[in-house]
């Protein structure tokens, strides 16, 4: 069986955590799939791929199971973002071989992400950090994982395609610790919104999630 980890952060938000050890018959087994989710999943080629997939589903399932709700499935909507299938939460998945996530959020828009160090980051970094953020960020590769896996999790909060990495989703200055939250903003011609986003790290990745 997979090593499940389940936190329950506040009244409002639950985050789960899958290991990926089964194969792909078990996973398909063991959750059910919306139509929309079984024709996503029919287009999936490779093997690994679909585990990762599958067991993303498998920790939301698991988090359903720990509030006590039916699990029926994800459907996304026009700008490619999951909901639950007759609920109102929102929702956010991630994975990065071997591991899956999932967050529950009752009432708020919610973001979640898991991201592997690697020396890559420092190439790119440009493409997602703007200037203030290159100065006050400590560049090495686990700085760098985190603020893209933070930015990441601002993305999926906004739910919208249309959005400048640099110039919209913003973060605090930060140096990483093994758990801790950074400060990251979204910021529009309306004006401007806090989050705050807690992390861990696990082996070589980064896991950061929304809890408000």
């Amino acid at each position: 069986m997979p090593i499940v980890k389940i936190k329950h952060i506040n009244d409002n938000v639950t985050f789960g955590m899958w290991k990926i050890e089964e194969n792909e018959d078990f996973l398909q087994q063991h959750v059910r799939l919306s139509k929309q989710e079984r024709a996503e999943y029919k287009r999936i080629q490779h093997v690994k791929r679909k585990k990762e997939w599958l067991s993303a589903r498998a920790a939301l399932l698991e988090v359903c199971k720990s509030l006590k709700i039916k699990y029926k499935g994800t459907v996304k909507d026009e700008n490619n973002k999951p909901h639950l299938k007759g609920l109102p939460w929102h929702i956010s998945i991630s994975h990065s071989f071997p591991y899956a996530i999932a967050l529950i959020n009752k009432k708020e828009p919610c973001g979640v992400d898991i991201e592997k160090a690697k020396p890559a980051l420092f190439h790119v970094s440009k493409r997602f950090l703007n200037q203030k953020e290159l100065h006050d960020i400590p560049r090495n590769p686990r700085n760098l994982c985190a603020a893209w896996a933070a930015k990441e999790v601002l993305f999926k909060i906004y739910g919208r395609q249309k959005v400048s990495f640099k110039e919209n989703l913003l973060l605090s200055p930060f140096d990483l610790k093994p758990t801790g939250n950074i400060i990251g903003h979204i910021k529009l011609e309306m004006g401007m919104r806090d989050y705050i986003l807690e992390y861990f790290q696990l082996e070589d990745f980064v896991v950061i999630y929304s809890i408000v």
